[in-house]
């Protein structure tokens, strides 16, 4: 192994030391005290990398043909060895091995491709994907966020299977089942957040029917609700009966909103798996 390499890995080190340790801020609740401060290089690349630039992009770096909208690339490496290019557009899974700098994967497809990692310098990384005989060089900044458990990632294929269009109109109670899936999704994702201390979420080409505010959670109106979320389902008279489904669900029900939680993203967190767990 050559003197380059070790220093190579030792920055890699430095760059992901903090990925997933969470300082207690004063008068907040503790989710989890005994949680782990994970420094090997496997699960410091378990994070959501969002896709700054790219030299020689593929179509799917820049458009997301399923919705017929500008991409937001990016790349999530989850700790079960699974990843997903592409969380916020048309989603490709797969599986990754990492072995120094080199991450061999295999998209469920069938089809592979090779990432290397040739520079990181703070936040950000560099990669070198090769597909087939096309090369990408992929700009990314990592969002330090961490879900140690694969099944808590929202992004994993199960917590990510209600946004998938279904081949057939569904009935109330299967309509139901994508909401809950829905609230779900985004519990774990404001969970992931804020146990990775972030102040503050990025929801852009997230497919959503909320509007959120400290201490409270709306439903869209009819008028703007959010065209990608309309897409998660077999038409747009089926997501507006869902969109009604889930403002009876928000309005008619009481949920406790925790007001000694001075971290909103706990709060919401803790409101949205009671919206789950009544629906």
């Amino acid at each position: 192994m050559t003197k380059r390499y070790f220093i190579f890995l030792f920055f890699l080190s430095l760059f992901f030391s903090n990925c997933s340790t969470q300082q207690e801020r004063n008068n907040e609740k503790i989710i989890d005290t005994n949680k782990p401060v994970i420094r090997d290089p496997f699960h410091k690349l378990c994070q959501y990398w969002e896709v700054t630039d790219a030299d020689n992009p593929t179509y799917r770096d820049i458009y997301d043909h399923e919705n017929n909208v500008e991409n937001f690339p990016g790349i999530i490496f989850m700790t079960d060895s699974t990843f997903l290019e592409n969380p916020r557009g048309a989603m490709r899974y797969g599986k990754f091995i990492l072995k120094g700098k080199v991450i061999t994967a295999q998209f469920d497809d069938g089809k592979k491709a090779v990432y290397t990692i040739e520079n990181v310098e703070g936040d950000t990384m560099q990669f070198r994907r090769v597909e087939k005989e096309h090369t990408t060089i992929l700009y990314v900044k990592g969002h330090r966020v961490f879900w140690q458990d694969a099944s808590l990632n929202p992004y994993n294929k199960i917590n990510s299977k209600w946004r998938i269009k279904p081949s057939k109109a569904e009935n109330p109670q299967e309509l139901n089942e994508r909401l809950k899936e829905c609230v779900q999704f985004y519990e774990y994702l404001f969970i992931g957040n804020a146990e990775s201390e972030n102040t503050e979420i990025n929801f852009l080409g997230l497919p959503t029917c909320f509007k959120w505010y400290q201490g409270g959670i709306f439903v869209q109106s009819q008028k703007n609700l959010d065209k990608k979320w309309i897409n998660c389902f077999y038409n747009e008279e089926q997501a507006l009966q869902a969109r009604q489904m889930m403002e009876d669900a928000v309005t008619t029900k009481k949920y406790n909103w925790d007001t000694t939680q001075t971290n909103w993203l706990k709060q919401t967190a803790d409101v949205l798996k009671q919206i789950h767990d009544k629906m």
